[in-house]
């Protein structure tokens, strides 16, 4: 599991680790451990684009782990340790993800 964070403040920054040949394809956004098993909804979700809504979750003392689903069906979780208020996620027209937190 890797530990992810917003390089400053207002900054947002890449969740998802890029693989090359294997674009990012999906993502699970927990509040929590994994293992908890509590995958939370967006706020906003449309066909290419959408957000969640997390300061709630660092302000009840946990913290956001974000699931990355890549292509060739590997996965990778990004344990957020220091508090985002939002993550956002745009789709292309290749069908790729990016997902950005602040």
């Amino acid at each position: 599991m890797l530990t992810g964070c917003s390089p400053a403040p207002g900054v947002a920054a890449d969740v998802c680790p890029i693989k090359p040949n294997q674009p990012l394809r999906f993502v699970d956004v927990f509040d929590g451990p994994v293992g908890d098993l509590a995958i939370l909804v967006p706020d906003k979700a449309q066909a290419r684009s959408g957000y969640w809504r997390l300061g709630y979750v660092y302000d009840a003392a946990r913290l956001v782990t974000i699931r990355c689903k890549y292509a060739d069906g590997k996965t990778l979780d990004v344990k957020l340790s220091k508090r985002v208020d939002r993550c956002d996620y745009q789709i292309d027209v290749d069908k790729t993800l990016v997902l950005r937190c602040k």
